[in-house]
């Protein structure tokens, strides 16, 4: 039995060996990319893991060529095809190669020898307008030089570029070594003075940096005495202190070949790269993984109109030691950002004239790397067009030739209103206070404090006005008409609305009204009596003084004998504090 179960723990061991040797065994992406007859080189992947780009000679007599291909609905990669805005710039002997997508996939990086250029290589840039790349253009002279510039990697912050120079024309031994330098980007968006990287990165002969979506992992090739063949890749870190860990050489990919060429996939599970004139794959062992990360696509619009809006977003991470990821979005709005799995961050945009600033949240805590993640960040407008429609409140029929004002409650401005038909529309500010007055000839006016908030813009912005008909005993409450605390003195801001019904009432000759006050429940039921009396005669004098004869208007005061809600929190008592009218 102990023989039995030892050769059962034996197998099951074997199996588990096999199955994690397997994950790691590296795959040839074959046809339709790989060629049989012609080499593929230097891939580069897309953040999405659906565009690859790589160089090839497969335009056959000797020219080097940049392909692309994309990823069907099927997950499989299509027919390469050439990116011929680039190529077409070539003579029949230049090289164009060591294509790099940056992470946002706005932007195509790679080295030609085209005529015209500073020295052996140098790095161009190509810009995805939406439907194709764009003619290229070269880097500035603060990476171009008279020596051998190529195979760019731009950090996926897009702070950083990493490339190789060398000026191997001029040695002796013309062995392809080369050294890795680096530009930051400026304040002013342009390329600053590369700089070559220290030891323990640059020994003696390396090649093809590629810097990971974490913008801290770097692989590169290199010709080193540990190595197993002649390039073979190695992984570095950079530290906080900004030094470079020792560079661990790749011992799952490595063979007696030149491995170089490496692109890894933004989540950072896979890899790819060239050996023996072809393009493979190979899955990343975790344990040459610092950090997982999950890519998240979307586009920037407008919430009301659904068109793009160029901006940047910057991404804080609950995790103080995570920098802070600023992306750029362009005028198509499209965006790529990759986020580490396990963080949380606060999204915002920067400052636009024309929308509200965005706060949003994207937590990573429970997501996958494998995790394909779409959002769409919708940012409302500072200013939407409201529209008013006027309707007979008994009836419901639209009314004709409304009468629409809108004033600025800050500043006391009247705003533009345009009448169409039977519809008023005016623009506003979201968050901003209006007052807002209708009428219509032979109706009552109607009249309100307006304040459009967030919610307002996905809501239907027609509003529906009912106004009530000029007839015997309809009541109309009057907005906003105060008096000092306990007292039947008028505060100013009351004019505004008694001044609409002194124009209601001079529109009508024969309307007679009474004016009536209400108090809430608080105190002396006599007082309030005396108290409501004395504010609805206080409201009579207002409008006999503006030239409304006495005898057309009564005054009075019910006190707290007729609420309108029950005076059970303060919100209600003030809607029973209240002035209306009523046509007798």
């Amino acid at each position: 039995m102990n023989r039995l179960n030892s050769l059962l723990f034996s197998m099951m061991l074997l199996l588990c060996n096999i199955s994690m040797n397997f994950a790691q065994v590296r795959r040839s992406l074959g046809p339709p990319v790989n060629h049989p007859t012609f080499n593929e080189y230097a891939p580069s992947i897309s953040a999405n893991n659906k565009t690859m780009i790589f160089e090839t000679d497969r335009a056959g007599e000797g020219k080097w060529e940049l392909y692309y291909t994309t990823k069907n609905e099927k997950n499989r990669w299509t027919p390469p095809k050439p990116i011929v805005n680039i190529n077409k710039i070539g003579k029949d002997n230049d090289l164009i190669g060591g294509p790099s997508i940056t992470y946002d996939g706005k932007t195509l990086y790679f080295f030609a020898s085209f005529e015209g250029g500073q020295g052996d290589m140098d790095i161009y840039s190509s810009s995805w307008n939406g439907t194709d790349w764009s003619e290229p253009k070269p880097a500035s002279t603060n990476i171009n030089t008279k020596a051998y510039e190529g195979f760019p990697s731009v950090s996926s912050d897009g702070k950083s570029m990493y490339f190789i120079r060398d000026n191997f024309s001029k040695r002796k031994d013309k062995a392809l070594c080369y050294t890795i330098w680096v530009s930051k980007k400026q304040d002013d968006d342009t390329w600053g003075v590369a700089e070559k990287l220290p030891a323990p990165i640059n020994v003696d002969c390396e090649k093809a940096p590629r810097i990971m979506a974490d913008n801290r992992t770097l692989i590169f090739s290199s010709v080193r005495k540990e190595g197993v063949g002649g390039f073979d890749l190695y992984q570095s870190f950079q530290e906080d202190d900004g030094s470079w860990s020792t560079p661990i050489n790749l011992e799952y990919i490595n063979t007696e070949e030149d491995d170089q060429f490496a692109s890894v996939s933004a989540a950072g599970d896979l890899m790819y790269y060239h050996t023996a004139g072809d393009i493979y794959t190979v899955t990343i062992p975790d344990k040459y993984r610092k950090y997982k990360l999950v890519t998240v696509d979307g586009k920037v619009i407008d919430a009301i109109t659904k068109q793009p809006i160029a901006t940047k977003l910057t991404s804080k991470s609950s995790n103080v030691k995570e920098r802070a990821i600023n992306t750029v979005v362009d005028a198509n709005g499209l965006f790529s950002i990759i986020y580490r799995v396990g963080s949380k961050y606060d999204i915002t945009t920067s400052p636009l004239a024309d929308y509200l600033p965005y706060r949003g949240k994207m937590d990573m805590t429970t997501a996958k790397e494998t995790d394909n993640i779409e959002k769409n960040i919708e940012l409302i407008p500072k200013k939407l067009v409201f529209q008013f429609q006027l309707l007979d409140k008994d009836t419901k029929a639209i009314l004709k030739d409304p009468k629409v004002k809108v004033m600025d409650a800050e500043t006391k401005q009247l705003l533009e209103v345009k009448v169409d038909k039977d519809i008023a529309s005016v623009t506003l500010e979201i968050g901003k206070p209006y007052k807002f007055a209708a009428n219509a000839l032979g109706y009552a006016f109607f009249s309100r404090a307006f304040k459009p908030d967030t919610v307002d813009a996905f809501r239907d912005r027609l509003k529906k006005v009912p106004l009530a008909v000029l007839k015997k005993d309809v009541v109309v409450q009057l907005q906003d008409i105060t008096f000092e605390t306990g007292k039947a003195d008028l505060k100013p801001e009351s004019g505004e609305e008694l001044d609409r019904l002194v124009t209601l009432l001079d529109g009508n000759k024969t309307i007679k009204v009474e004016i009536s006050a209400h108090t809430d429940d608080v105190g002396n039921d006599d007082t309030n009596l005396k108290l409501s009396e004395k504010r609805a005669k206080a409201v009579v004098d207002y409008l006999t003084a503006k030239g409304i004869k006495a005898d057309r208007m009564t005054a009075k005061g019910y006190g707290e004998t007729q609420p309108l809600v029950p005076n059970d929190t303060d919100e209600n008592k003030a809607k029973n504090r209240r002035v209306q009218f009523k046509i007798n």
